[in-house]
């Protein structure tokens, strides 16, 4: 048997024989079904069930259901119990919420065909959910998409954004919002948005993972990261190993070729744009902050808030010509923030016989010619640095 034809039998029977004015109102409870046969199967039960419904509710003053409306839903629930039997061990087959479910039993209890149905006095009101889902298909998981206001608490805040985490109650885990400050410029909010369907294209373990953009209140939701690489290196200097900081460094290196290979400059790599998640056996670098990535043939460059707290080329910033950012200078703050990782201090200062004064010279030096033009080259220098073991 054909159990999509049997559906549109089932329906056509139902329209042709009953008036069912509010099956659109309860078809926009079913817009995650993508069948459309099924969604106006389980729009035109959630109608039928809560005429019944709410007329028993109405009828709760005299205990008595009168004899048309009894006769009908009897019938009713007939047909939707054969429905529900026919659609058993297929990819149709649904559920009714527990909650109805066992109202539908209770009716069946006291509704007799003849003469109208005594409804009994322990029957309480039954509650009318008109703008929830009460169907849904067994090859599908039922999430509670019900609007639930939690506590944020800010843990950081640039330029036009501030950043807060929260704890879901329903997935029993912490995220994180990031959330548009109020009375940004136009081209601000461009950029923000950006940022987000940048950062929501990528898919790599090293780059932090956006979930939902809310467009009314422009914030959107993300993975949480537990702390910076700037305050784990600055509260943990004397403890970090050194192969864990080349870890670290190695982990950096596969986000940003990963980013490169989508045609993206970051443009803003800085201590605490990168991120550690930290699990029991490991932690895992996450590139942050996307809010100057720089994709070919965009023109959306602000002077204003470029250089806050990053380790960009100050020369950039001197001669307002940011719009040129180029790998070179991506290379140049990656070095910067190399030196960071693994020396604990932000501030350079080689030291004469150092292994590590030419892998830096070369990553900052003044001739853009002479930085590293890839993050393959600038990964091959700092192995070959670390072979004697890096000596700050």
């Amino acid at each position: 048997m054909d159990r999509l034809k049997y559906i549109e039998q089932k329906l056509l029977e139902w329209n042709n024989s009953i008036e069912l004015s509010n099956k659109d109102l309860y078809s926009t409870n079913y817009e995650a079904i993508e069948n459309l046969i099924m969604k106006e199967l389980f729009s035109v039960y959630h109608s039928l069930l809560f005429w019944h419904f709410a007329n028993i509710n109405s009828a709760l003053r005299n205990l008595h259901y009168w004899a048309d409306p009894s006769r009908d839903f009897i019938h009713i629930i007939d047909e939707y119990e054969n429905v529900c039997r026919a659609l058993i061990n297929t990819e149709y087959e649904f559920s009714i919420t527990e909650y109805y479910s066992v109202v539908i039993e209770k009716c069946k209890l006291f509704l007799d065909s003849s003469g109208g149905s005594p409804i009994p006095e322990e029957f309480e009101k039954i509650v009318l959910k008109e703008y929830e889902a009460i169907f849904s298909l067994k090859n599908t998981v039922r999430v509670n998409d019900v609007m639930k206001a939690y506590e944020l608490k800010m843990i950081g805040d640039g330029s036009y954004a501030n950043v807060y985490k929260y704890k879901d109650e329903f997935y029993n885990k912490t995220f994180a919002l990031k959330k548009a400050k109020v009375d940004l410029e136009d081209k601000e909010i461009i950029r923000f948005k950006e940022e987000f369907n940048e950062m929501n294209k990528l898919n790599s373990p090293y780059v932090l993972e956006v979930y939902k953009f809310n467009v009314d209140d422009l914030e959107y939701t993300m993975e949480y990261a537990d702390i910076t690489m700037d305050k784990y290196i600055l509260s943990n200097n004397d403890k970090v190993k050194f192969s864990q900081r080349i870890s670290f460094v190695r982990q950096v290196f596969k986000g940003l070729d990963y980013i490169h290979s989508q045609g993206l400059l970051h443009r803003d790599i800085s201590t605490t744009n990168i991120l550690l998640k930290i699990y029991h056996d490991v932690e895992v670098i996450k590139i942050s902050d996307f809010g100057l990535v720089k994709r070919k043939n965009s023109n959306l460059t602000s002077l204003s808030t470029e250089f806050k707290g990053s380790l960009n080329d100050p020369k950039l910033a001197m001669y307002g010509n940011f719009k040129d950012y180029k790998i070179e200078h991506e290379t140049f703050a990656l070095t910067r923030l190399i030196y960071f990782i693994m020396t604990g201090r932000k501030k350079i200062k080689l030291k004469p016989n150092s292994t590590l004064n030419e892998f830096i010279n070369k990553g900052i030096s003044d001739k853009i010619s002479e930085r590293y033009s890839s993050i393959v080259e600038i990964r091959e220098a700092f192995e070959q640095s670390i072979v004697g073991k890096w000596i700050p």
